[in-house]
């Protein structure tokens, strides 16, 4: 009899063992693809899946490694749910992930409901006034919550997925000033008192919700538009200013506050770079960030920035141009460069180009070359485009090495960079040629030059 129960008490065990200690595992199968890497984003981190030569991986999960994450497949970015002890198999058909996946799996449903619910996304209408514009946006968060609530899943998935519905909607909040001015030719709206009053209403602080980038995301919009609506014009360094003043006197839970003046700062630094407003700038931020993650991605950008500023080497570039002739930094040394990167594709880039090509002829004479750098991934489009539109300026193509896209910080397009004859850089990030004030400065070096 003890035989017996002795064995049953093992079986049991075994069983309880074996439930306890249930794999993580996720499964990537690419059918008909061209060899693009894919990238698992998860938990803040990034890991690129190497797949075989049939297109296959399977990675087992570690221990934490669960909860929503992103599969970037070239430009698509499509969700996931890794379910702890489950299995989850994704099937791509295709280059284009987006709308061609398939999802198997024990731990599959919730992944499932993710990628169903971006297909319900909808556009917001600017145009509402601010009023109607917030129940918009009430109405197409109660609409994605119910829909969430007709599935059969846990009461812990279900109170997250909310919070991450309603904060993955308020970042459309910090859009609406300008978007309700442009699409209402209204270019001196301001948000009134009770629009305010409601979004104040949308903050939560919740340092657990922190694991959620739509939390990140939408908290950071949330007070952006409280504490920068009163700001008449454009300036980085009072945007920031202001952020950081209500975060500091208007939150109280210290882990959020510091993830909000990290995020302010960080962006302030990649867009403005090192100006003469850094000092003060990290005052506050040693004050309120001690994470050494944090701190790590802030003072590797602040290096990186440091590169770039006024005075310092300019990057010994290799571009060729519609001959395929070579042509580097040292090529121009004597004078100055200023550098256009730009796209064939690029809407603002061509509209820049104008502006463009009147600056060179006013300046065809000076001691000042200008070079278009396109980034475009298609030579063929590129040369297509320059034999269309023939051009004065020396144009060339940067090809698949984005060394210099990377030394420059460069995340958006067009993009002008000055540089002196002996190879120094000047302004990293030179006004664009539309600005009056360009070839004034353009101007006053030639001059101090001569």
């Amino acid at each position: 009899m003890m035989g017996k129960i002795g064995g049953i008490l093992l079986v049991m065990i075994c069983l309880m063992w074996c439930c306890n200690t249930r794999k993580t595992v996720m499964e990537l199968n690419l059918v008909g693809t061209s060899g693009m890497k894919p990238e698992l984003v998860m938990n803040g981190s990034e890991r690129v899946i190497d797949v075989n030569e049939m297109g296959y991986a399977k990675l087992v999960m570690q221990e934490g490694e669960n909860g929503y994450a992103t599969l970037r497949y070239g430009k698509d970015r499509i969700p996931l749910f890794i379910e702890d002890g489950k299995s989850l198999v994704v099937y791509v058909y295709g280059d284009h992930a987006k709308g061609n996946t398939r999802f198997e799996g024990t731990g599959a449903s919730k992944t499932i409901y993710l990628n169903s619910l971006e297909s319900r996304n909808k556009s917001f209408e600017y145009e509402l006034d601010g009023e109607e514009f917030l129940q918009q946006l009430k109405e197409h968060v109660a609409e994605q919550i119910y829909y969430l609530d007709t599935m059969e899943f846990d009461e812990a998935f279900k109170d997250m997925e909310r919070n991450r519905i309603k904060f993955s909607a308020y970042t459309v909040l910090e859009n609406y000033p300008l978007y309700h001015a442009w699409s209402t030719g209204n270019k001196d709206y301001q948000l009134d008192t009770s629009y305010l009053d409601s979004v104040k209403g949308f903050i939560k602080e919740d340092e657990k919700l922190l694991v959620l980038k739509e939390y990140q995301e939408g908290m950071a919009s949330l007070v952006s538009v409280i504490s920068t609506s009163r700001l008449k014009e454009y300036d980085a360094y009072k945007r920031v200013t202001a952020q950081f003043d209500y975060v500091i006197h208007n939150l109280t839970n210290s882990t959020l506050i510091e993830f909000l003046i990290d995020h302010y700062a960080y962006n302030y630094l990649l867009g403005a770079g090192v100006d003469e407003h850094m000092g003060t700038i990290l005052r506050t931020y040693d004050t309120y960030v001690k994470d050494v993650k944090m701190r790590k991605r802030f003072y590797d950008g602040y290096e990186r920035c440091m590169k770039i500023v006024s005075g310092r080497p300019a990057m010994n570039f290799v571009f060729t141009d519609m001959a395929g002739q070579a042509f580097r930094l040292d090529d121009f040394r004597g004078k100055y460069l200023f550098i256009n990167v730009w796209a064939t594709w690029g809407v603002p880039c061509r509209a820049e180009n104008v502006y463009w090509e009147k600056l060179e002829k006013e300046f065809e004479n000076e001691n000042i070359v200008f070079i278009a750098v396109a980034c475009d991934k298609d030579r063929a489009m590129w040369e297509k485009r320059v034999r269309e539109n023939p051009k004065g300026e020396v144009q060339l193509y940067m090809g698949s090495d984005r060394s210099f896209m990377d030394f420059y910080m460069i995340r958006g397009i067009p993009r002008f960079i000055l540089i002196s004859p002996d190879g120094r850089i000047i302004d990293s990030d030179m006004s664009r040629p539309s600005n009056p004030e360009t070839a004034k400065v353009l101007r006053a070096y030639l001059k101090s030059s001569k």
